[in-house]
């Protein structure tokens, strides 16, 4: 009779639907990253899987939705949360409603480049294990088949930034009083999308300040041209080491200004930065409800750190851990989270007590005491590992080696 773990494994496939402009980005900040002091590897990796998510996001843009902003160089902007960017690290406020895609696309898209990441770690780092996109009840299989082993993994994953695409604009004007006057804050339309040359924003601290910086993307296409994204950061990546060290500086920024909260320039850019404080004048009020729109909403908190996808996982790893580990199946099975950030803010409050509970089967009812079950009783993890580029913590030699050159 078919085991239930390997009914699931059946049951599951590589990614193989993959671009070559994805492969090949995908390859160059894994390239890139691995070439970075040991120390460091795992804040540069989730750093670049943040570039990767930005990748996706400027391949999808259309012609609406673009923020007109004026200044002494006027600039259109796709903002990933809902203000200027470029006011925002100067703690000015000026709303617009971001374009990100929903929040369940955005969980299907980064799940997946999520396992392609970890896929071309491994492969570079020369690892024999292989990684399978899960099926119901499991997101994620990772096995080695020589040894036998293999571990059943929740993903929860969110980026922390999403960088602002951008372009410059000639100054808009209106008329007001039968005078011809400067255009303000305003939603547009890029009607010549497919003629632009397109910057990457990337804010740059310089004397204790946070200063604007664009880096060329070039031009989409045309409609047809769904990896834009992808293929533009490849391409800055490779030409411009000023580029990628300029990114991974704001980036560490900015994971320092989200835990814990700054309330202050970059912060403003990173996902679930909630509302600005004090409320500015002229600010959103929220469409339904009351109060004032948030720059970003705790739907769309960074990593593994949104508190219902926490206490979810929580039940779902230890689902999994009762079906499987009381299966008697041969093989040695583990089970945990996988993401990209460990929950900076929540893991005190909600995983700290939890990360080194174990657990065992009591079919009596009756047991008290470890002495009240049977002296072969096996003990389970809860979690054999929570995993996640910037941070790992596993409980299981064979994970804790697979994950071991993520630590700082």
């Amino acid at each position: 009779m078919e085991n239930w773990i390997d009914k699931i494994i059946k049951r599951c496939s590589p990614i193989t639907s993959i671009s070559e402009d994805e492969s090949r980005l995908i390859k160059i900040l894994v390239e890139k990253c691995l070439e970075i002091d040991e120390k460091d590897v795992g804040i540069s990796l989730a750093a670049a899987f943040d570039l990767l998510i930005s990748a996706q996001y400027f391949s999808l843009i259309s012609h609406s939705n673009w923020l007109y902003c004026p200044a002494e160089t006027s600039r259109y902007f796709l903002p990933y949360t809902n203000c200027c960017p470029r006011h925002a690290v100067a703690n000015e406020f000026f709303f617009h409603a971001s374009s990100k895609p929903t929040s369940g696309k955005i969980g299907t898209t980064t799940a997946r480049l999520l396992l392609l990441f970890y896929q071309e770690v491994f492969r570079q780092k020369g690892f024999e294990e292989r990684i399978l996109r899960g099926t119901e009840p499991v997101d994620a299989i990772i096995i080695n088949d020589k040894e036998k082993k293999v571990f059943f993994a929740e993903i929860k994953a969110s980026p922390l930034v999403t960088l602002p695409l951008s372009t410059v604009s000639e100054q808009l004007t209106t008329e007001r009083d039968g005078e011809i006057v400067p255009l303000g804050h305003s939603l547009g339309v890029l009607s010549n999308l497919y003629e632009t040359e397109f910057d990457v924003f990337v804010p740059q601290i310089q004397m204790l300040e946070w200063t604007e910086k664009y880096f060329g993307l070039g031009t989409k296409k045309d409609l047809t041209d769904s990896f834009f994204g992808f293929r533009g950061i490849a391409n800055l990546v490779e030409r411009s080491n000023e580029f990628f060290d300029a990114y991974l500086k704001f980036w560490e920024n900015s994971l320092k200004s989200y835990s814990p909260k700054s309330n202050q320039n970059i912060y403003w850019l990173t996902n679930a930065c909630g509302t600005p404080t004090p409320i500015p004048v002229n600010w959103q009020r929220r469409l339904r409800g009351e109060g004032f729109e948030s720059v970003s909403d705790s739907k769309t908190s960074v990593g593994m750190d949104r508190t219902d996808d926490i206490k979810k996982g929580i039940y779902q790893v230890l689902k999994l851990g009762v079906e499987g580990k009381l299966s008697g199946s041969n093989w040695d099975y583990k089970v945990g989270i996988i993401s990209n950030i460990h929950p900076a803010r929540h893991f005190d409050d909600y995983l700290k007590s939890l990360k080194d509970v174990v657990w065992t089967n009591d079919a009596t009812g009756n047991a008290k005491f470890v002495g009240d079950l049977p002296d072969e009783q096996p003990i389970y993890n809860l979690f054999d590992a929570i995993v996640a580029l910037t941070q790992t913590f596993a409980r299981d030699e064979w994970l804790e080696k697979l994950f071991s050159y993520l630590k700082k």
